[in-house]
């Protein structure tokens, strides 16, 4: 959603391309925590160490792209 939000308003210079960039990492890090969800439900005996990294990487994930928002945000103002 804020990929298009930047290509609709034509944003150029240095901040587009960090927000992209960050939010490029936060889709990797989403996934990454998708991963560790799942491996936390199929294997038992790591249950708790996986659901705690999945839900580290979800958080980080989230900080992210609150960093990217408020980089998009200050740029169009």
């Amino acid at each position: 959603m804020i990929l298009s939000i930047v290509k609709l308003i034509h944003m150029g210079g240095p901040m587009s391309r960090l927000v992209d960039k960050i939010l490029g990492f936060d889709n990797v890090v989403f996934l990454f925590s998708a991963i560790l969800s799942y491996a936390s439900m199929r294997y038992e005996r790591r249950a708790v160490h996986l659901e705690n990294l999945a839900d580290t990487m979800f958080i980080v994930g989230l900080i992210c792209m609150t960093v990217a928002s408020f980089v998009l945000s200050f740029e169009i103002l």
